[in-house]
């Protein structure tokens, strides 16, 4: 469960509250004011409710807040950022009859809280947004759940459900079985006609040619990148060298989920950047946890003379993918790259 907060005003809220952690999870916090705290329950945050969800709404990943909806919305406004930083919010009323989803339906997942507290405290789930009513899939559900980038997230999600809601043709190309849930899509295949669908989806994480504007593809993030490079190595020099690695291998480049290097380059400014250009996470392994799987992989002399280890992005894509490595070496301008592949199925290699 992603981290939640049950709100309350109320005396009938606080007691609806402790009903629905009691048949849900025990250490979920309930937030009060001041003047309704008993054992068990914490205060808001500045002790003002106002001020103080407003604090939690950037501290949690979802808010089931049991009050009048106009009391949140006013309360959340100032704090509002997009669909992909908001937190869920969930409204209930005092009485349980309702438990609406508020924000950040699709992505943040307050649609499938709020169905999930309906069914245990036995109330009418209350959903709007659009796909949902019609029951078909939407861009943005679909891609959390497989974990994919696609380019103009706010205008694409908006055109593509947009379609989707209308029962308008969108077609569904796939690489690989990546999505379950293809009500509303047209299954078809790579060398099918496509003038008849307003848009297609691609799901693949290769290099794709020929794109039309039609055609969007929905990459899924699936790899790990080991990156090793000299000190001071420009991040203009890094791009450009990852760019030509993902050519060269026939990944996409926004297929990476996750950087890993040596523990000596973590303040390394052009992987730090390259992080934060593919807003992927950064971590670091110790010399000691690289050496431990090094020796399986080519050895540079002056790579271990340096850090101790004679293989530093291979290491690291074994370590952060659980031996899935799925890339020889690149190596060029003082950067080096391997992939990794962070999945559990069976790994296949880039390379020949």
């Amino acid at each position: 469960m992603n981290k939640v907060a049950i709100l309350a005003l109320t005396s009938a809220g606080i007691k609806l509250a402790k009903e629905l952690r009691e048949n849900w999870n025990n250490n979920i916090p309930i937030f009060v004011s001041e003047d309704k705290l008993e054992n068990g329950l914490a205060v808001f945050p500045t002790g003002k409710f106002a001020t103080g969800i407003q604090l939690l709404f950037k501290q949690y990943d979802a808010l089931v807040c049991i009050m009048a909806t106009g009391i949140v919305v006013r309360s959340i406004a100032e704090v509002l950022e997009d669909k992909q930083n908001d937190p869920a919010v969930i409204v209930l009323d005092e009485k349980g009859r309702h438990t609406i989803s508020l924000l950040s339906g699709h992505i943040g997942g307050a649609n499938q809280l709020t169905l999930e507290i309906a069914a245990k405290l036995n109330s009418c789930p209350v959903i709007t947004t659009a796909t949902d009513v019609q029951e078909v899939t939407a861009l943005d559900v679909l891609s959390k759940e497989i974990n994919a980038w696609y380019a103009d997230f706010k205008e694409t999600t908006k055109n593509v459900n947009r379609l989707l809601a209308n029962h308008q043709k969108v077609g569904l190309i796939q690489r690989e079985e990546w999505v379950k849930d293809t009500r509303g899509l047209t299954v078809i295949k790579e060398n099918d006609p496509i003038d008849s669908f307003a848009a297609v989806l691609l799901i693949s994480d290769k290099n794709e040619e020929n794109l039309t504007e039609k055609i969007i593809q929905v990459v899924p993030r699936r790899y790990v990148l080991g990156i090793g490079a000299k000190k001071g190595c420009d991040f203009s020099v890094v791009k450009k060298e990852y760019l030509n690695f993902c050519q060269s291998v026939n990944v996409h480049y926004r297929s990476i989920k996750k950087i890993a290097s040596i523990e000596l380059k973590k303040e390394e400014p052009g992987i730090i950047q390259l992080s934060k250009w593919l807003d992927v996470p950064f971590e670091t392994f110790s010399a000691e946890q690289l050496t431990a799987v090094s020796e399986k992989y080519p050895q540079s002399s002056f790579v271990k003379q340096v850090t101790g280890v004679g293989s530093v992005s291979l290491a690291a894509a074994d370590l952060a993918s659980n031996g899935q490595v799925v890339t020889e070496r690149y190596a060029n301008h003082g950067v080096t790259f391997a992939l990794g592949k962070d999945e559990d199925d069976t790994c296949c290699m880039l390379w020949d």
